[in-house]
């Protein structure tokens, strides 16, 4: 933006912008270093009574330290959701359960069951219409949580795309792309290609071709991941809602299941510049806003009038003691009670726990309910999103993204054939490329990361 480059014409205080590059912590850092916004240090010390309390109650999110710049300074008041659903919904597979309950095959627990649950519904006609028009597994590179292998590949090793997929291993951050584990993923997936069990369209269709594929009347496809059904399947479509079911994580050859975590950063939601005459006043109404009374509203609207707390008895889309009774739904609907979570604040995990309506094929629920399977298999260690300073982020930005883009291309390569991931040669040869891009600064600087994040 022109007046935060120039430090021209600049308002009091901008909100609302979430996750917009443009108010990235870098740039907000550059924004701080040039005088355009200023430090809230010392306003946090002296009036910040709600955020200090949000960084105690919700400790394990590390919102001070993320919220820190390398220089030491906070530029910004956050915005973060805690919920189960944002926790564990980023790869959840979908599986069309009128076909299991057409083939009589139960929802998999393995990677093997779920091989064979693939190869009955290619050759089984699950829908029932004479043709052999099934497509058993598909997804799309042109979202993130949609490509299948994502979801897979946790049944080998730990994989979390969003965070370069790095892994933690006795305190030690290691990267997975290069491990022996990852090599069995791949050779797993390249088999579920070769038999046509996972379609080529999972390589070339754009997400809206994915979600049309999803959404066909005729009932083509079997299984696919997304990040909540409702970013696949619309909700104004309960009878194709009712086709699917979430399914937990997947046992892989060592019997062990690993669920992907995705705790959830603070994002900037409000800054206050250097043209503002009352910062104090200011940043007071933004800690105001961050109040459990304040973000319940910016949630949820009206107390007594479109929300009340859930009575003794009532029960969650979680299948846990509601807290919470919605009345009037607001979110994602048009109104003037509140401004819909775009400055600051700060949802709580038990926000979520709202009653449950009773519909099946509410996304909410299916969410809530995909989410329970995983909460019990975390992995005894793993790394939030890391963070780097600004040095280290010029740094390894390069490595990050040429090693990152060689590894995606290479998933593809690997599964459909185009190279070999039986032969050891070839195996060998991708490993090599990745350390000769960086890999060992790349790990040497995300473990300073790592342990500057975790205090240590």
């Amino acid at each position: 933006m022109i007046a935060l480059a120039t430090g021209e014409g600049l308002p009091d205080a901008y909100i609302g912008f979430g996750t917009s590059s443009i108010f990235s912590h870098s740039n907000l850092q550059k924004y701080g270093e040039s005088g355009a916004v200023i430090p809230l240090d010392d306003l946090i010390e002296q009036y910040g009574e709600n955020l200090k309390s949000v960084w105690d109650e919700l400790g394990e999110y590390s919102i001070r330290q993320h919220m820190t710049s390398s220089d030491g300074h906070i530029y910004y008041m956050p915005g973060l959701s805690a919920s189960l659903i944002t926790r564990y919904i980023r790869q959840v597979m979908w599986v069309n359960k009128g076909w299991l309950e057409a083939l009589d095959i139960a929802v998999p627990e393995t990677t093997e069951e779920f091989r064979d649950m693939l190869h009955a519904f290619k050759t089984g006609d699950p829908n029932g219409n004479g043709l052999a028009d099934e497509i058993p597994l598909a997804g799309t590179e042109d979202h993130y949580g949609k490509q299948v292998y994502d979801y897979l590949f946790n049944a080998f090793i730990y994989n979390k795309p969003k965070n370069d997929h790095f892994m933690l291993e006795n305190g030690s951050v290691d990267y997975a792309p290069v491990r022996d584990e990852w090599r069995d993923a791949l050779l797993y997936m390249h088999g579920l290609y070769q038999d046509g069990l996972l379609s080529p369209l999972s390589f070339t269709q754009n997400n809206q071709q994915h979600i049309q594929l999803a959404n066909d009347p005729r009932d083509l496809l079997g299984a696919f991941t997304s990040p909540g059904i409702t970013y696949t399947v619309l909700q104004n479509s309960p009878e194709i809602l009712a086709r699917y079911v979430g399914i937990g994580p997947l046992a892989g050859p060592d019997g062990k299941k690993n669920a992907s975590v995705n705790v959830p950063l603070p994002n900037p939601y409000a800054v206050i510049t250097s043209a503002c005459e009352h910062p104090a006043e200011v940043f007071k109404l933004f800690d105001l806003m961050l109040s459990e009374e304040a973000s319940l509203r910016g949630r949820y609207g009206e107390q007594g009038v479109d929300w009340e707390l859930a009575g003794e008895g009532e029960i969650s889309i979680y299948g846990t003691p509601a807290t919470i009774r919605v009345i009037n739904q607001l979110r994602n609907n048009p109104q003037n009670k509140h401004l819909n979570q775009i400055g600051p604040y700060i949802s709580r995990p038990w926000f979520t726990n709202v009653t449950w309506d009773g519909s099946e094929t509410d996304g909410e629920y299916m969410n809530a309910q995909a989410a329970m399977l995983y909460r019990e298999h975390e992995p005894d260690e793993y790394i939030g999103e890391l963070i780097f300073s600004g040095t280290e982020k010029e740094h390894i930005l390069d490595i990050r993204t040429d090693i990152e883009t060689y590894v995606r291309q290479s998933i593809i390569d690997f599964i459909t054939g185009d190279r070999d991931i039986a032969s050891d040669s070839e195996w060998a040869a991708y490993v090599r490329e990745i350390e000769n891009m960086g890999l060992s600064a790349l790990l040497k600087t995300a473990q300073a990361a790592f342990e500057r994040m975790k205090g240590g």
